[in-house]
């Protein structure tokens, strides 16, 4: 059984999209783009603007004032839009072929047929929307193909309306997990973090409806190597007071911190309960050709350093296609069978996400 452990489905992205207003969408849309590795181009003549995204957003500000005034548009075929220093720029955030700006269930459900792929983990990024009814239609139209995710208003998840929310989405709305990112504490302006003990009855709560808790670790309040190590060292902290929610860290590690690891990523080699995502083409692909044959070092060390009951394969599905067709983000590590046995190939493609999600075999 092969399960996708990292896919989006979200309406046209230029709406609300589940927030109150298109502005506050935008916004944290806005956000997820500054620094993004996605090369930013002039609209009229497509010439790169050196670090183009780094102009999104002042890191010396401690909440979202620091979002530079800028004209945020979603346009079309994968591109988002926006005007600065007097010219429109463009980032292809979405694959060119995404036309619309827009995939719903349906488009991804074809997508999997057509690979082979069983089922999908929805992830519930706070860049796509609050999706959470969208991901429980989802489920509810296709039984057995999707695995949804619940978002919260992380600063706000001590409140007793979110934990509600949460209730709501894991009993009510069929939702199996919760995607949380530590980077939307900039609307609290970093004044908290998930471990904070005013969280407790947040976790408590996901430990009695017996989630999944999918982590987008960001390095805050300023991305740096050392902000990210810092941020992971204290997931793992957290993961020792609540040794019975299981974990997946989403994006997986860099292939710097696979190779070279310093000492919070030898502590995460320890932690039994957090699976390691394997999602390397849509961000190696900027620059490395399929079948990215230089990512068989990592592999291998994640392997001798986790074992197969710790990893999962993920595509980031459709934004992957910024590189790599769906097919090749999933055959390029279906290949390394003299790095992962087959037999233990099989949990890392979807066993241990089965046995996490309690999914039995797919039907016929």
């Amino acid at each position: 059984m092969i399960i996708d452990s990292h896919a989006h489905i979200f309406p046209h992205l230029d709406g609300p999209c589940g927030y109150p207003t298109r502005a506050d969408h935008l916004q944290r849309l806005q956000y997820y783009l500054f620094g993004h590795g996605q090369p930013v181009r002039r609209l009229r003549d497509d010439t790169i603007v050196p670090n183009g995204s780094l102009a999104l957003f002042d890191p010396s500000a401690t909440g979202p004032e620091g979002l530079a005034a800028v004209d945020l548009r979603v346009t079309r075929n994968g591109r988002f839009e926006w005007t600065q220093d007097g010219e429109d720029r463009y980032i292809h955030f979405m694959p060119p072929g995404l036309q619309t700006n827009a995939f719903d269930a349906e488009a991804l459900r074809v997508q999997m047929a057509y690979v082979g792929v069983d089922a999908a983990v929805l992830q519930n990024a706070h860049l796509y929307g609050r999706l959470n009814n969208e991901f429980a239609e989802a489920v509810r139209r296709y039984p057995g193909r999707f695995i949804g995710l619940a978002e919260i208003d992380e600063p706000n998840a001590h409140q007793l309306e979110e934990i509600d929310r949460l209730r709501a989405a894991a009993r009510t709305q069929g939702l199996r997990g919760l995607y949380y990112a530590n980077r939307s504490f900039l609307w609290d302006r970093f004044r908290h973090a998930f471990d904070d003990p005013q969280y407790d009855a947040l976790w408590e709560t996901v430990r009695e409806l017996g989630l999944v808790v999918f982590w987008e670790i960001f390095g805050v309040p300023v991305h740096t190597v050392e902000s990210y190590l810092r941020e992971l060292d204290r997931l793992i902290r957290w993961q020792k007071r609540f040794p019975t929610i299981p974990s997946v860290l989403t994006h997986g590690l860099s292939p710097e911190l696979v190779l070279n690891p310093p000492e919070p990523i030898e502590r995460l080699f320890r932690t039994e309960q957090i699976i390691i995502e394997i999602l390397y083409p849509i961000s190696w692909g900027r620059e490395h050709d399929y079948p990215y044959l230089e990512l068989r070092p990592v592999i291998r060390e994640l392997y001798r350093r986790v074992g197969p009951t710790r990893l999962c394969w993920g595509s980031d599905m459709p934004n992957v296609e910024r590189h790599c067709t769906y097919r090749q983000s999933l055959d390029y590590l279906r290949r390394m069978v003299d790095i992962i046995p087959p037999s233990e190939m099989e949990l890392v493609l979807g066993g241990n996400l089965a046995r996490l999600f309690e999914i039995g075999p797919p039907d016929g």
